[in-house]
């Protein structure tokens, strides 16, 4: 067989394709089905440090946060994951705590997943109450306010809809919020 895709086309493309199909369904099927953990919510190391415990479902404020962020095409230019990369959870950080790493047990209320691929803006893994409502009404108002040389555009007509404005704010808020790793216990509320 291995003579024939020497010196076929044919033999050598199903080759191909075969192998790659196969490598496909192990690093897409196989892990789920192994390690199962990773479809449950996450549930803190010491429940006693924080009011949950344990990851809840998103709220309706929420939901409808996560549905204009969606809209906006905010993930467009924004992640939500930190990377096992250094300079990413020190930038996710909280007041000299480097972030953890982010990890699918984080992400299974999420419908559709905000990953996102490109970091035109900052990722907003771990930005929940970073910043108080006022910050993120001037920020979305005009974002060269706070944050010189910044490329996102303006979004007064969320600002300009109390229940949009509250809605979103509530969404990003809640972000990396529910793991117990800020040193002040700063859980989801």
């Amino acid at each position: 067989m291995l003579h024939k895709a020497d010196t076929s086309a044919t033999w050598a493309v199903v080759g191909a394709l075969g192998l790659f199909f196969i490598g496909g369904l192990l690093t897409t099927v196989v892990p789920p089905l192994v390690d199962t953990t990773w479809a449950k919510p996450f549930e803190n190391s010491d429940p006693a440090k924080g009011p949950t415990g344990k990851l809840l479902p998103y709220t309706g404020l929420e939901k409808q946060g996560h549905a204009i962020y969606v809209r906006e095409g905010c993930w467009y230019c924004h992640t939500q994951q930190t990377r096992t990369l250094l300079a990413d959870t020190k930038r996710s950080g909280w007041r000299g705590v480097d972030s953890p790493v982010s990890t699918p047990d984080e992400f299974v209320f999420d419908a559709p997943h905000m990953f996102g691929t490109k970091r035109t803006g900052p990722d907003l893994s771990r930005v929940g109450g970073k910043y108080d409502e006022q910050w993120h009404r001037t920020h979305f108002r005009n974002p060269r306010d706070l944050v010189q040389g910044s490329i996102m555009p303006p979004y007064p007509w969320l600002v300009d809809n109390p229940q949009e404005f509250k809605a979103i704010v509530a969404y990003l808020q809640r972000l990396g919020r529910a793991k117990n790793w800020r040193p002040d216990g700063d859980f989801e509320k």
